[in-house]
Formats: C-alpha cells, sequence, structure tokens
C-alpha cells in the first residue's frame, strides 16, 4: 500500500501542525460514490456531496464522502458546543465569530501538493436561515438559548471519487494532541487505512431495500394541491407592502409534511437520478438528515475570490427542446421575471460590495436560462476579490441570506416573512456546504431540500418571490413546481416505485 506521506515525513509534519492526512489511491471502477457511502458510512453518520454540470448535462468530477466524524460542532446564537473526540467543549460568541476561533485552532499540513477541498481538514455541515438573525437584528424574530442554528462535522475518512479517472483516494486525518507520540501514531494511521481499503474493496449489498410496508399511498397533489387560503393572504399582504413602498420584492414559502418509512439514504439516491443539480447533499446527523439537490451557490470563497451566482426566474422543463427554448425566450422576455431578477443581482453585487476590494466586483453573466431537470432558471453570475481584512466566515456574514430567499430590501423583507409565516425556517434557505482550514468555502442555498426529523418525517418548504404584478394563485403553482421533484422522490420510494 503506497501512501502520500512517509513515517519520517509525517514525524516531521507534527513540528509544526495539528492536523496531518495521510492517503492512499484505491481503485474503484466497479463501484459509484454511493456504493462507496454504504460501504465506508452506512447508517452511521457522515456525509455525501456530489455535483453535476447543468450545462452538460453530466456529473462533477469529483464526490466526496466523509465518514467516521471525530468533531461534532453545535450552532447556537451565544454558543458552540463542540464535541472532540468524545470530550465536550464550548465557545462562547455569536456564531460568526465564535467558528472563525474554533477554525483557528488548527493547523494542517499540506504537504502534497493536493487543493481539493476538505483533503487536509475542515468541517462541512448547515447553518439555518435563523443564523441571518445573529449577524444582524431581524425585527420580531427571538432565538431562544437552545435553539440549534446548525451542525458541522470533521470526518476521519474521506474518500474523493474521481469519475474521470474511475479511481478514488482514501484520506485519513489524523489530529496531533499534546504528548502523543508522533512514530506510534503514524503506525495506528496506516494500520487504520489497510483496514479501511479492505473493507472499501469487499463486495456489498445494501440492506435498506425492504419494502414499505405503508398502507395508503403518498400523494402530495391530491394534499396541497389546491391553494390554502391563508397562503393566498400571504402573498395579499406582501404585495400591500410592496404597494406602500416598504419593499420591493419579498418571498414567502410554503411547508408540506409527509410521514415516511423507508431509510433516509434511500431517498437521496432516488433524487440524484431524478433532480441532478449542480449541489447535491446527504448528510445524516442522527435525529437530522438532509438530502437535497439545490441548483444555486449562496456563496464560493477560493484564495481571495468570491462567487455568487442568484438565480430568480423560473418555467417548467418543455416536452422537447424546441418546447424547452420558447419557454426560455418566454422567461427572457418577461418584464416582472427580468426586473425581479435584476433587482436581485443588484443585491448581490451590494451584499459582495461590503467584504470585496472596491471596484473589484463584477458581473461575467447576466440573465442565462440554464436548464434543470424539472424547471428551467434565469441565472447570473456575481464576482469579487475579498479585502483582506476579511475571513471566509465573514463574507458568510455579509451575504446570508441570499436575496432570492428573502427578498429587498433584504432585512425589512425578512421582518414581514416571519410576520406572515409565525414560524421559524430552519434548514429551508438557510446554507449548506463546507469551509476547510485553507480558507476555502463553498455554501449552497437549502433548496430543493428535505429535512428528515427522526427517521419518520419528510419536511419539503419551497417559497416564490413576490412583486407588485404577482398573481397569488401562480405564485403558488411556482412553489409546487419548485417542490415537485422532492414530492417525486417521496412518493416513488414510500411507494416502492423507486428501484423497481
Amino acid at each position: 500500500m503506497k501512501l502520500s506521506l512517509t513515517k519520517e515525513e509525517f514525524i516531521a509534519a507534527t513540528q509544526t501542525a495539528n492536523l496531518i492526512t495521510v492517503s492512499t489511491e484505491l481503485t474503484m471502477d466497479l463501484d459509484t460514490p454511493v456504493s462507496i457511502y454504504y460501504k465506508l458510512v452506512g447508517e452511521k453518520k457522515g456525509y455525501i456531496m456530489e455535483s453535476v454540470d447543468t450545462t452538460q448535462q453530466q456529473f462533477g468530477r469529483y464526490s466526496f464522502i466523509g465518514g467516521e466524524p471525530f468533531v461534532r460542532v453545535q450552532v447556537f446564537a451565544d454558543k458552540l458546543l463542540i464535541n472532540e473526540n468524545g470530550l465536550m467543549k464550548s465557545i462562547v460568541g455569536a456564531p460568526h465569530e465564535t467558528m472563525k476561533a474554533y477554525a483557528a485552532r488548527f493547523t494542517p499540513a499540506v504537504t502534497d501538493g493536493e487543493t481539493l477541498p476538505l483533503v487536509h481538514g475542515g468541517l462541512a455541515g448547515y447553518f439555518t436561515y435563523e443564523t441571518a438573525a445573529t449577524f444582524d437584528r431581524v425585527r420580531g424574530v427571538e432565538i431562544g438559548a437552545e435553539e440549534l442554528l446548525g451542525q458541522f462535522m470533521m470526518c476521519r475518512y474521506l474518500v474523493v471519487y474521481d469519475a474521470l479517472k474511475n479511481s478514488a483516494r482514501l484520506h485519513y486525518l489524523a489530529d496531533v494532541r499534546e504528548g502523543d507520540d508522533a512514530g506510534e501514531l503514524y503506525d495506528a494511521v496506516t494500520e487504520r487505512l489497510a483496514a479501511m481499503r479492505a473493507r472499501l474493496a469487499a463486495p456489498f449489498a445494501p440492506s435498506d431495500s425492504a419494502p414499505s410496508t405503508r398502507s395508503t399511498p403518498v400523494d402530495f397533489m391530491a394534499r396541497y394541491g389546491t391553494p390554502p387560503e391563508d397562503f393566498l393572504r400571504t402573498i395579499d399582504t406582501i404585495k400591500e407592502h410592496i404597494y406602500a413602498g416598504d419593499i420591493f420584492q419579498a418571498v414567502p414559502s410554503f411547508r408540506f409534511r409527509e410521514k415516511i418509512t423507508r431509510p433516509a439514504f434511500l431517498f437521496y439516491r432516488r433524487l440524484r437520478q431524478v433532480n441532478p443539480s449542480p449541489y447535491m447533499f446527504y448528510y445524516n446527523f442522527g435525529e437530522i438528515k438532509l438530502v437535497g439537490a439545490s441548483p444555486e451557490m449562496l456563496i464560493k470563497v477560493s484564495g481571495n475570490t468570491v462567487y455568487t451566482y442568484p438565480i430568480a426566474g423560473t418555467r417548467k422543463r418543455g416536452k422537447t427542446d424546441e418546447e424547452d427554448a420558447l419557454l426560455a425566450a418566454e422567461l427572457r422576455s418577461d418584464a416582472k421575471e427580468c426586473a425581479e431578477h435584476a433587482m436581485l443581482v443588484d443585491l448581490a453585487r451590494n451584499d459582495l460590495g461590503r467584504i470585496s476590494v472596491p471596484g473589484s466586483v463584477r458581473v461575467p453573466k447576466l440573465m442565462e436560462v440554464e436548464r434543470f431537470s424539472h424547471v428551467s432558471h434565469m441565472v447570473s453570475s456575481v464576482v469579487g476579490e475579498i479585502a483582506p481584512a476579511y475571513a471566509p466566515m465573514d463574507v458568510l456574514r455579509a451575504t446570508f441570506p441570499a436575496g432570492t430567499v428573502s427578498g429587498a430590501p433584504k432585512l425589512r423583507a425578512m421582518e414581514i416573512i416571519h410576520e406572515q409565516e409565525q414560524a421559524h425556517r430552519g434548514f429551508y434557505a438557510g446554507t449548506v456546504g463546507y469551509m476547510d482550514f485553507r480558507g476555502n468555502m463553498d455554501m449552497c442555498i437549502t433548496l430543493r431540500t428535505m429535512c428528515i426529523e427522526n427517521d419518520d418525517t419528510a419536511i419539503i418548504q419551497s417559497g416564490a418571490g413576490i412583486v407588485k404584478d404577482s398573481v397569488p394563485e401562480s405564485e403558488y403553482l411556482e412553489i409546487l413546481q419548485k417542490a415537485k421533484a422532492l414530492f417525486e422522490v417521496v412518493e416513488e420510494v414510500e411507494n416502492n416505485a423507486a428501484f423497481a
């Protein structure tokens, strides 16, 4: 077994670093990211992150599968609670400060020229929508001391699957603690890598394929197809605020619930088939599992460059390429959709301007229509150069939540949304992704995502941008269209129609 570090190199690295990665190459031409997840993680805590290039309609080159978390971070309004190798710790303060403080405790050893994210240590997980109320005061939003605002994990094992080469690399992240014997630690690492390598090479059949025994089938449209009167009134109230000049736009949402009986990972397996997206993920935090296929980046930080991709404007997919083209042309010529999109691009420019070098913010792509599995969206890109004084968490603070899921002006829109929804959104319109200890961050908006609570309840939520010309019934239909892929996934998996 060829390793990325010799024993001597590992021992030398412990002199300056407290996180050291040792890795080995795997041949996985008979495996997929899904089978690797089953072998590495199974029903335990862990994650898988994948991507599809929607312009090319093909899976991205790399998939990331993390298993055996040795750090779990829980985010609260006034502290972090950290379970680190079974020892409980806390850091007092607001989330953007405590997350920066915790990340600063780690010094990764970058010795092999590896540039992929998370390989040398980092945190993967989510923040809820309400985390934004700890960044800026949102009137009416009260966050209790025990309200969970996010969870992150750092995993001992990371498999990076390379679809181009049909191979994978297995990384073991060693955390070096005071008093550790570096030579003995290296020997333990090599033993564990050898054991995991053998486990990944072994034949495997999933054990979660027992059919559902529910007595009545799931049918979301039978239950939710008619617009609820109270939600239509919410849209009318928001329009009144717009006509009064309080806001230009707001994005109310609607929540759908369904009891489930099948294992959570089956829903991810089906979702990645029916709704391939730029951000596909499954996170198992135990009592909470996130299953998502988000189309929209919140922010990406690479080096000193920050990227964001606002999405606003939706049409259903056509049955043919010709119909798709007609619907795309209709979207581009829709004055309401274009005005809404331009407003949100301006909001993104302003957000990035708060943390970017003056004059560096630009818009390389404006109002291009991209096709996804069930809908087409109007998409732009906004890019800036991060000013030296700011860290990735500062960038997140400046941009979160996205205007595309809140409105404009952002804070007033958030206040009005809270007045109307009368409940915390939780995972919906929050953000999911990673921040590593080399300054990289990639966070999507938590859209097209279901939260599975206690393994028996699936929660789905989607929203629609309301402007002065909005028609309430049409906006509710847009909400249903955005949730359609998730509805189909739950119905097929629960009704034993998936993987037949």
